[in-house]
Parts: C-alpha cells; structure tokens; sequence
C-alpha cells in the first residue's frame, strides 16, 4: 500500500515514514501542500497524510485542490493537526478529510488510521 506524508517538519516525517515502512507500506514524502499535490497526481497514493500548517500551501488549500481534480479527490486523507482548535477539525473534515489527529499523536494510533482507511 503506498501513503504520502506530507509535512513541513522533517522530524515528524521522518518519524511518520520510519513506522510506515517498518510494517511494510509503500511511503513516499512531500515537504508542502504544493510538493504534496505534485506526489499525488504523479505518484497516487493510496492514503495521504496532510498536515494543516504548511508553508506555501496549507493542508486546507490541498484539500480544496484535491477536490477539484478527478484523479486524486477520491484519495483519503489523514489530516494531522498542532493546534488543537476545534475549528481545525471541522474545517478539514468539511473539506473531505476522512479523520482529523491532533499532534502529538501516537504512531500505533496513525498505523491503525491508515490501516483502516486502507481497508475501506
């Protein structure tokens, strides 16, 4: 199965890819929603992993752009969150995320995300 992280922060991509790949997914890294959304028409994931606050283009404006391209809107994402506002949540889930996690998350907790996305 091939997931896309799509983080700013090298530390918790690293971290995200490093347990993806231990339990045998296809992992593939993206440094901003622009990066991100070049991964997803070229390389299409099956999961992604969207963080919010990015440089560029945050995970909202990637979400709304996903939408509008028939080959990836369907793709789920994970959306992963600093903030912790409500509005995050609601906000990226309106905008078709399919689950919201708010960092610090842990990483069993995001494989048994991408695991069940994976299944649907």
């Amino acid at each position: 199965m091939k997931v896309l992280v799509v983080d700013d922060s090298d530390v918790l991509r690293k971290i995200t890819v490093f347990n993806l790949k231990k339990i045998g997914f296809d992992v593939e890294e993206a440094i901003d929603g622009i990066d991100g959304l070049e991964k997803m028409k070229t390389w299409q994931p099956d999961v992604v992993i969207l963080d919010i606050m990015m440089p560029r283009m945050d995970g909202f404006a990637v979400l709304k752009e996903m939408r509008r391209d028939e080959n990836i809107k369907n793709i789920p994402v994970i959306v992963l969150t600093a903030k912790g506002g409500q509005d995050d949540e609601q906000i990226a889930l309106s905008l078709g995320a399919k689950k919201v996690l708010t960092k610090p998350f842990s990483p069993t907790q995001l494989i048994e995300e991408v695991r069940s996305l994976a299944n649907e």
